[in-house]
């Protein structure tokens, strides 16, 4: 399986299942594009840099102060940690790793923002400077103030998801 990892001591299992879509997570500092495709499948993930976290301790410490599972590509913090360990560099493949281990990838209502985690909720599109004229429906971050809206972007993430 490709969560597993061969270190002169054997393969070790560092991944643990993930049982449900409401766990929280924090991913480190290799994993930023893989952060936004989670966030816009709606989990609630913290990227370690944006939290101040770049180094091994501060990262493993923001985790679980904040009660929060780790996503990383580093094995000894994976390890430290009893962290989720992710091994490839591509983000569709990482995303094909967390799915093999229990998470879901789905597109439903944005939720998510994808720059700052914040929640979205739904705004009058007709409104918005920022919405393209033929969009009917879209969704503002009650924290950065971005906007967002199904169009193109939407259907390549939704097809990236659908060939995990």
């Amino acid at each position: 399986r490709r969560s597993q990892h061969t270190h002169g001591r054997g393969t070790r299992r560092l991944a643990r299942r993930m049982t449900t879509a409401d766990d929280g997570f924090v991913a480190d500092a290799m994993l930023g594009k893989l952060v936004t495709y989670m966030r816009m499948a709606g989990y609630d993930v913290l990227y370690a840099p944006d939290e101040g976290a770049v180094k091994d301790d501060e990262v493993a410490s923001l985790a679980s102060r904040k009660c929060r599972k780790l996503i990383t590509r580093d094995v000894e913090l994976g390890e430290s940690t009893g962290g989720l360990l992710v091994e490839s560099k591509q983000v569709e493949e990482q995303l094909r790793e967390l799915a093999d281990e229990g998470l879901s990838f789905e597109l439903d209502e944005p939720s998510r923002c994808s720059v700052c985690n914040g929640t979205l909720t739904e705004t009058d599109a007709e409104k918005s400077d920022d919405v393209p004229d033929d969009i009917e429906r879209a969704w503002r971050c009650d924290d950065c103030g971005k906007v967002y809206w199904k169009g193109s972007h939407w259907d390549d993430v939704r097809e990236t998801f659908d060939s995990l």
